[in-house]
């Protein structure tokens, strides 16, 4: 049931995505992003990640995945993003045997798991 419910969510978060993408809400401060999360233009494009990757310069997501599901077995894993700035990271979102969703955070350059959230 809850496995129904997140793709029912993924799902209406793809329809409201283009009404989304008229530009941001500039009544909202970007101030306002909490601390820890990147904000969309920290965010890598596919491109971009792909060629990260073929520089070097990053370790293939699926390093880090295969770490993430070795500490949380039987976890599913929802959604991976590489996120810039001074020290690239990914973000890997998993939803727990328990039901909890966990935002896994690991160095980008590395693949070491850096903290969970």
């Amino acid at each position: 049931m809850l496995r129904h419910l997140i793709i029912l969510a993924g799902a209406l978060s793809v329809i409201a995505a283009p009404a989304m993408a008229d530009g941001p809400d500039l009544s909202v401060p970007s101030s306002t992003q909490p601390a820890g999360y990147a904000s969309l233009q920290d965010r890598y494009t596919a491109p971009e990640a792909r060629d990260a990757r073929r520089q070097g310069d990053v370790v293939p997501a699926l390093r880090v995945i295969s770490e993430v599901r070795r500490r949380y077995p039987g976890a599913d894993v929802l959604d991976a993003e590489l996120e810039g700035g001074n020290a690239p990271r990914y973000v890997i979102k998993i939803l727990t045997r328990d039901g909890r969703r966990v935002d896994v955070v690991a160095d980008a350059r590395t693949g070491q798991i850096l903290f969970e959230r």
